[in-house]
This record gives C-alpha cells, sequence and structure tokens, in this order.
C-alpha cells in the first residue's frame, strides 16, 4: 500500500502544479571557466568568436535568473541591450565567492543558450549587482520586465508589467501577419 501511495502523491503534486514546467520566459546564467581535467560530466567545451579560444566551461551556472530580484536595461551601441540585475542574498553570496574563486578566468553569459559575452573575473564583486554588458534583444528585455522591478522603480512594477504585456502582444501580432506575396509583374507584350 506504501508503494501505491507514493506514486500517486506525487502524480498529484504534477498534477496540482500545472506552472511547475513552465521555465522562465527569459533564462540569465552566469558559467564559470572550467579546466581540461574537469571532464565531459562537469565541463562542456566552447568557442569563443571574440577573443577566439576554445574554453571549457563549467555545465551548472554560478548564478542564475532565479537569484534576481530587480533589474536595470540600457541600450549598447552595437543594437543589443544591456543590464544589471539586483541579485537576492543567495545569489550576492555565489558571486562573490565566484569573483574571489576564480579571479583572472573567464566567465561566460547565457542568455536563452546562447553566449552574450565573456568576462574576466579581475575583482571582486559583492553588492549583489550582476552586470551583463550586452547581447540582450528587446523582446528580451520586454519578457523580463513582465517578471522583475526596475531598479529604483519597484513600486511601478504593475503598471511596468502591463506596459510590457502590452508591447508583446504587439509585437506577437505584427509577427503572426503573413506577409503579403508580391504580385507579378505583367510580361509586356510583343
Amino acid at each position: 500500500m506504501r508503494s501505491l501511495l507514493s506514486p500517486l502523491l506525487l502524480l498529484g503534486l504534477v498534477i496540482a502544479c500545472p506552472a511547475a514546467d513552465k521555465g522562465p520566459l527569459v533564462t540569465v546564467r552566469l558559467h564559470a571557466e572550467g579546466k581540461e581535467s574537469d571532464g565531459e560530466n562537469f565541463g562542456t567545451p566552447v568557442t569563443l568568436i571574440n577573443p577566439p579560444k576554445k574554453i571549457i566551461v563549467h555545465k551548472v551556472p554560478v548564478v542564475t535568473e532565479q537569484d534576481f530580484t530587480a533589474f536595470y536595461p540600457f541600450p549598447v551601441k552595437d543594437g543589443t541591450l544591456g543590464a544589471y540585475f539586483k541579485l537576492d542574498a543567495h545569489g550576492t553570496n555565489k558571486l562573490a565567492q565566484h569573483t574571489t574563486e576564480f579571479r583572472d578566468t573567464l566567465t561566460l553569459i547565457l542568455i536563452n543558450g546562447r553566449v552574450a559575452c565573456a568576462l574576466m573575473v579581475d575583482k571582486k564583486i559583492h553588492d549583489g549587482i550582476f552586470y551583463v554588458p550586452s547581447g540582450f534583444q528587446s523582446r528580451e528585455i520586454a519578457q523580463l520586465q513582465t517578471t522583475l522591478p526596475t531598479v529604483g522603480k519597484e513600486k511601478d512594477f504593475p503598471e511596468q508589467k502591463k506596459k510590457a504585456l502590452a508591447a508583446l502582444k504587439a509585437d506577437q501580432k505584427k509577427e503572426s501577419k503573413p506577409t503579403p506575396k508580391p504580385k507579378p509583374t505583367p510580361k509586356p507584350a510583343q
């Protein structure tokens, strides 16, 4: 009886939490540079474009979007967007530990699974601010605005969320409209 009850309880938890299978709209992950000796269970090879280099990065991220409490986006000259993220206590501790232990190594920032940038760890970060210098698309920032308040404007979050959802909905309508086919040009009479 006990062995039958456990799977039924687990099934009940899965059914009762349908949102549990939904992941975040935007994932932002900081991964530490690893070593060749880490092996493929703990590290994965990544080829960087700038600087051109092949490195190993740890599979388990140091900081993730689950550690964010607020953010501040900003435009970048390359046409993408960057952001500062305010971390919770757990994220602040992990980032401080990482920047102490992995000084003079690279860290990789992945946005939705793509490499956004590589940064050199040159000092300890203990203020709980995680900096992503570039790599966000405007749609990703709008998606973040539905889940995170802007730093310094936390009380305006409900209005921010409403505007971001409206912008995403308008953007989705634009994408869903089929592109009209060009009319064939008439052939000249001979």
